[in-house]
């Protein structure tokens, strides 16, 4: 059992309003104005030979997740497996795209990536497309246990060529992944180099019905963010709308329909990144008529991907949000656990944070302890449920969420039971990367 002493601590830290989630600043929101790494295309890239970039475990899945086919003769990216620094049980499928330093050349590889891997089946309508930055590795414990991610974007597909529809719905991040979110806008933000790519487990007949709905959203929106403002940016990611509307899941995804087919004209809906993407997919069990014809309680073909999410798991049913680098080490050798999770909790180089992400990353500092002997428990070989009374204080104060980090959480898990599956990891490298993703990708491949 755990000490008395720690259940004092996480108590105390529970009945605190201390939350964890994507980041967020009185002033900057950071997904609106892309303060969520800014950028630092220097992430992909390592000096050993055996490794593309440098990704510690906490930013890895374990191998054994990596369940997903490739079609590799039917796109011309070298595909290699990326060992994680510490551990070659952990690591990353990563698809290698070379790409130019100019503006114009990093938008063409976007485009090129969105078309070829759209027809070869690697991107999906329905896949979520989340940013990772591998930067942010050694900085605090906030990016750590958020896996690097910051930014997640919905898959649709138009002829056969993959696009992006993300909130916030603006020219910023709407587009074939090539915006300024992704591509960089040529002065002082580089966009980013690496996305995994993550599939969640719907059938054919919702990724049809879900390209029906994006085609309706993008036909009105201008008149539904115009004016009316429905839709605009949460900035706060702490607050789920199902909270903030004191409403079921199924209301809010039922609204998300009226407002898109118009029906509803003056209910404002305000969405983060992850909170859209998973509406979406939710929604789009659901065909127009259904959401037309619902009643005040929401209609009943709304179906959830997965549920939102508590901050750790409470039982051997659920993961938590905050459980991503638990899962990776679990999946090491025992003998090495302790001093992994050290590097997960351990405060490094701060300034490759951006301010944003900083002040988030102090406000959550107090429920890093908590959070590393829960971890530590857990590596000992304590079970979900020797951990719940823990959990469920952990979680007290804190809505079940469905973070960015939450859609690669749930694809790590045990292959037939988790809700979203890890496709690969998209690294955009310069020609001697390239050079190098060639060779890596003559080794073997999960």
């Amino acid at each position: 059992m755990l000490s008395s002493k720690l259940r004092s601590v996480l108590l105390l830290l529970a009945v605190q309003n201390v939350a964890i989630g994507c980041a967020t600043d009185a002033d900057e929101a950071p997904d609106q104005l892309d303060q969520d790494g800014e950028g630092k295309g220097d992430g992909v890239s390592s000096q050993d030979p055996s490794r593309l970039l440098d990704a510690p475990f906490y930013f890895s899945v374990p191998k054994g997740a990596v369940t997903t086919t490739l079609n590799r003769p039917a796109y011309p990216y070298p595909t290699l497996w990326n060992d994680s620094v510490e551990s070659k049980d952990v690591g990353l499928r990563v698809i290698a795209i070379k790409q130019g330093i100019s503006l114009t050349e990093r938008k063409t590889a976007r485009r090129e990536m969105a078309a070829k891997l759209a027809r070869a089946g690697v991107l999906q309508d329905g896949d979520i497309v989340l940013t990772f930055r591998p930067e942010l590795a050694g900085t605090m414990a906030y990016p750590h246990i958020q896996m690097g991610t910051t930014h997640a974007g919905l898959v649709y597909t138009e002829g056969g060529v993959a696009f992006n529809i993300d909130s916030p719905l603006d020219t910023e991040y709407v587009g074939q992944f090539d915006t300024s979110h992704y591509a960089g806008n040529g002065g002082s933000d580089a966009g980013t180099d690496a996305l995994h790519i993550v599939r969640p487990r719907i059938t054919d007949a919702r990724r049809v019905q879900l390209r029906t709905w994006v085609g309706d959203l993008k036909r009105g929106l201008s008149r539904i963010n115009g004016d009316r403002q429905q839709i605009k940016f949460q900035s706060d990611y702490l607050v789920p709308s199902y909270v903030s509307k004191q409403m079921t899941t199924r209301q809010t995804v039922t609204l998300l329909g009226k407002i898109i087919l118009e029906t509803d004209t003056t209910t404002k809906l305000p969405m983060y990144c992850s909170e859209f993407a998973w509406h979406m997919l939710a929604l789009s069990s659901c065909t127009a008529a259904e959401i037309r014809n619902a009643p005040a309680s929401g209609a009943s073909c709304v179906d959830e991907v997965f549920a939102p999410m508590p901050l750790v798991a409470k039982n051997a049913e659920e993961v938590g949000m905050a459980e991503g680098p638990l899962v990776s080490l679990m999946a090491t050798p025992p003998a090495g656990r302790a001093e992994l999770i050290a590097k997960v909790f351990t405060t490094g180089n701060a300034t490759r944070l951006s301010s944003g992400h900083r002040a988030v990353s102090e406000q959550v500092a107090p429920l890093m302890g908590p959070l590393s002997q829960f971890y530590g428990a857990r590596a000992q070989g304590l079970s979900v449920e020797d951990t719940a009374p823990v959990a469920e204080m952990l979680s007290a104060n804190m809505p079940n969420n469905y973070s960015p980090t939450t859609f690669l959480v749930q694809a790590m898990g045990d292959t037939a039971t988790r809700t979203t599956d890890y496709v690969a990891t998209v690294a955009f490298v310069n020609g001697g990367g390239y050079a190098k993703a060639q060779r890596l990708a003559q080794n073997p491949v999960p």
